[in-house]
């Protein structure tokens, strides 16, 4: 990613960034969307349900696959 999109992004968001900061962000971003693109890649979890939300109390009974 560049430097002037990644300065979009900050600004979008808000963001204060140092020329230094940014300069390190467009460098490290191939090898980084790369490491966060891996922890999906995981064969086992492809079809799995994200969980979404999370309640506890007595309609969470223990089977009903929802987490308490």
């Amino acid at each position: 990613m560049s430097e002037p999109e990644i300065r979009v992004l900050l600004g979008a968001a808000t963001l204060p960034a140092t020329e230094p900061e940014i300069a390190g962000l467009a460098a490290r971003y191939s090898w980084q969307r790369a490491a966060i693109d891996a922890l999906y890649d995981v064969p086992a979890a492809r079809h799995a349900l994200p969980v979404l939300g999370f309640r506890m109390g007595e309609e969470d009974a223990v089977g009903t696959g929802k987490v308490s």
